[in-house]
C-alpha cells in the first residue's frame, strides 16, 4: 500500500489513513497506537516490494474486514 508512505505534518499517519484500509477491504484499527504500527508496518511492505532486489514483504498486521466480520458476527 503506497498510501502508507504519506505523512501527516508531524510526520505520522495521515487521517485519512483509516479511510485508506477501509477502502483497501482491511480491518481498521481502533486505537491510534495500533494504526500507527499498521502504518509502519505498510511501509515496510512498500519498501520491500520495491527495493533492489525486492525482498521478501513482511505480513500484514490487519486481515481482510470480511474475515475480521466473520469472527465477531458483524
Amino acid at each position: 500500500m503506497l498510501s502508507a508512505l504519506v505523512t501527516d505534518r508531524d510526520g505520522g499517519p495521515p487521517p485519512f489513513f483509516r479511510a485508506l484500509l477501509t477502502a483497501a477491504g482491511l480491518a481498521v484499527p481502533q486505537t491510534d497506537v495500533a494504526l500507527l504500527m499498521v502504518w509502519k508496518r505498510e511501509q515496510q511492505r512498500a519498501h520491500a516490494a520495491y527495493a533492489t532486489p525486492p525482498r521478501p514483504l513482511p505480513p500484514r498486521l490487519v486481515p481482510q474486514a470480511a474475515a475480521v466480520n466473520e469472527r465477531t458476527g458483524g
